[in-house]
């Protein structure tokens, strides 16, 4: 077993250069925002700052797994353009002189196409008739019927309930829907801020930013008056929600100037906050104005807790002094000025209409700006190309965006391409505000296609061109999903969480993570799988955590960073030990049993997990190891695949 012990042991190394390397800095790397003085800039302002250069992060991984990746032969043919994408990537590309990548293969392609579309590893059936077909158009097919099926809906649903913090399956369905019927982004927007809910799970209730939890007066921590609202700090609540609003679907960090002017604080990182006063913040808050958080209606006393409370537009407005009958003093930020503020735009000043619901006025306004658009597609952007336009895409300085207007030195632009953020950005607002559009045409360009190959020295000042393909970490349930799917196992998960303390399990068991609402639904099943030897829950919620599964109670962790913990749950944890086994119903036992000879066994562990056919010099590894034991062999030669930096992240 010599040979076997030693991909094993390769591959264990492969890993720990994978998590070692792709977290060691560059030489040469350029601070995150201006070089301006930095002793003005208050420790409260540290989250806004601490870098988190994800541009630097994904050219770090990149280079540190490049070499373990197949790739494609190098070539020096230019690039074909196919839309306005490439236009904008290829000609700056072209004008400034920079070497970039070859396109993909077919097989590198299928493989990033299918992760990044629905979240899932195609079929080795699908990659041999991919392969084959001569069809000159066949990869703009592709994409089309991936993008709009239930498994995208499934994939994009968890991307936008990590953005919109929700955990209520009410709202993952509804996700769902209007992903697969590709309704209009800004219906969605206005459906989001407008509604009343008498259903403490309906929407907008089901919003984790909704939810008042954090903004609970602390001396009333305990309700037994149906009648007492003084449990919660009502205009702390608006300000949160109206944070929430500005980071995800403006794409601007307003929380600063929530608590004092920008001037003298973000102005030396960001020219827009910095022009930005707090008056501005509380005419943006008072769009909520009216809107109350009246608790549960259970019958057990106020509760405005866990997205629980009933919402109306009773409440008398925006007042900073008198918020009664509500706790009005700040707990969470400084003391207000007790003045009443009426709503206006943060972006324009605009104010609802004579007689207009100040929630529909929101709901109307803000889609119409153009800065609605343009965070949308960044978040889009930042989605399948690993790095946005603008980064971090909750960060952007409004006064920097446009090249027709430059900032005064020694400010730059912002955006990586500017060009391009406002020309996809009027794409997006141009036709009919369409997800499944943007999504098709990043897909589509050859600006995406390009390999994570590079020839040549690769040098950092290459990252804003998007010269190659960047490579990223699995998302928490693509990790634990393709696990399953590689060795031909799907799981059965048992919903057993309730609203109400009685047990609820599903008719039909689910058989991958991506289809739960909640990828954290198997925490709540942690008892009945403490119980259960044979139960895989513990497992899914362990491997969920190594890959940065949070709550959603707090906006989700960016990160693009393998860790020591993600290695070592690859190589131990159950999940993975169970699969790889000759055992049931396995990928390994069922090709053992069906026959197949050595070389159709190695070339369908290759295709099952990696999505592509083995070389040469893999397939004679792949032999040695089988050669003393032809079960045992092909059991680690799974175990190796699924340890494999070309597994480990989408390239």
């Amino acid at each position: 077993m010599k040979a076997a012990k030693l991909v094993l042991v390769t591959t264990v190394v492969l890993c720990l250069t994978l998590v070692v390397t792709a977290q060691l800095p560059q030489k040469g790397q350029p601070q995150a925002g201006q070089q301006v003085d930095q002793d003005r800039i208050e420790a409260a302002h540290s989250e806004l700052l601490t870098g988190k250069d994800k541009a630097a992060e994904a050219s770090r991984l990149t280079q540190a797994v490049a070499s373990a990746l197949p790739g494609a032969a190098a070539s020096t043919a230019p690039i074909p353009r196919k839309n306005f994408i490439d236009e904008h990537i290829f000609g700056r590309i072209e004008r400034d002189n920079i070497p970039h990548a070859p396109l993909a293969g077919d097989e590198e392609f299928l493989r990033r196409a299918y992760v990044d579309a629905v979240g899932f590893l195609p079929t080795p059936e699908k990659i041999r008739s991919f392969v084959a077909d001569t069809d000159p158009n066949k990869r703009d097919k592709l994409i089309d019927s991936l993008i709009g099926t239930e498994e995208f809906a499934d994939q994009w649903a968890y991307y936008y309930g990590e953005l919109f913090r929700t955990r209520a399956a009410s709202f993952h369905y509804w996700t769902k829907q209007w992903l697969k019927v590709d309704r209009p982004y800004n219906e969605v927007f206005a459906d989001m801020v407008t509604p009343v809910t008498k259903n403490s799970r309906g929407l907008p209730t089901a919003m984790t930013i909704y939810d008042p939890v954090g903004q609970t007066a602390a001396r009333d921590g305990s309700f037994t008056d149906r009648n007492n609202y003084r449990g919660l700090n009502r205009l702390d609540w608006i300000d949160g929600m109206t944070t929430e609003i500005g980071r995800v679907f403006l794409g601007v960090s307003i929380e600063c100037f929530s608590c004092h002017n920008g001037a003298g604080h973000t102005d030396s990182f960001n020219m827009f906050l910095g022009s930005k006063k707090r008056t501005d913040f509380w005419q943006q808050a008072a769009f909520f104005g009216r809107m109350r958080s009246i608790g549960s209606s259970d019958g057990s006393g106020r509760n405005f807790y866990g997205e629980q409370a009933q919402v109306d537009d009773l409440a008398p407005g925006y007042n900073t002094g008198d918020d009664w009958p509500y706790y009005t003093p700040a707990e969470g930020r400084f003391p207000r000025d007790g003045k009443t503020y009426e709503p206006a735009f943060i972006l324009t000043g605009e104010k609802p209409k004579p007689g207009e619901d100040p929630r529909k006025a929101l709901g109307r306004i803000l889609p119409s700006h153009i800065q609605f658009a343009r965070a949308a597609v960044n978040n889009m952007w930042a989605k399948l190309m690993v790095v946005g336009l603008v980064e971090p895409t909750d960060g952007f300085d409004l006064n920097r965006l446009d090249p027709k207007n430059p900032p005064p030195k020694p400010w730059t632009l912002q955006p990586a391409n500017p060009e391009l953020l406002q020309a996809l950005a009027e794409d997006f607002r141009a036709n009919n505000y369409s997800i499944q559009r943007v999504i098709k045409t990043i897909m589509k360009s050859n600006a995406y296609q390009l390999s994570t190959s590079f020839r040549g020295e690769w040098k950092i000042t290459y990252i804003p061109y998007f010269s190659r393909r960047f490579v990223r970490v699995l998302t928490p349930p693509e990790a634990v999903d393709m696990v399953a799917q590689a060795t031909d196992l799907p799981f059965q998960i048992k919903d057993v969480r309730n609203g109400n303390n009685r047990a609820m399990p599903m008719e039909q068991p689910f058989t991958y993570v991506s289809q739960l609402y909640d990828p954290l639904v198997v925490r709540g099943n942690a008892n009945t799988a403490s119980r259960d030897p044979g139960s895989e829950q513990l497992a899914i919620y362990a491997f969920l955590g190594a890959y940065y599964q949070a709550e959603r109670t707090t906006p989700p962790v960016d990160k693009n960073v393998a860790t020591p913990v993600q290695a070592m749950m690859m190589m131990t944890s159950p999940l993975v030990n169970k699969r790889i086994k000759a055992e049931g119903d396995t990928r390994v036992a069922k090709l053992l049993e069906a026959g197949k000879s050595d070389d159709q066994v190695i070339e369908e562990l290759f295709l099952g997990t990696l999505s592509r056919k083995p070389r040469t010099d893999e397939v004679d590894v792949a032999k040695r190891v089988i050669a003393k034991d032809r079960t045992t062999g092909f059991e680690d030669i799974q175990w190796a695949l699924l340890n494999t930096t070309e597994f480990l992240v989408n390239h």
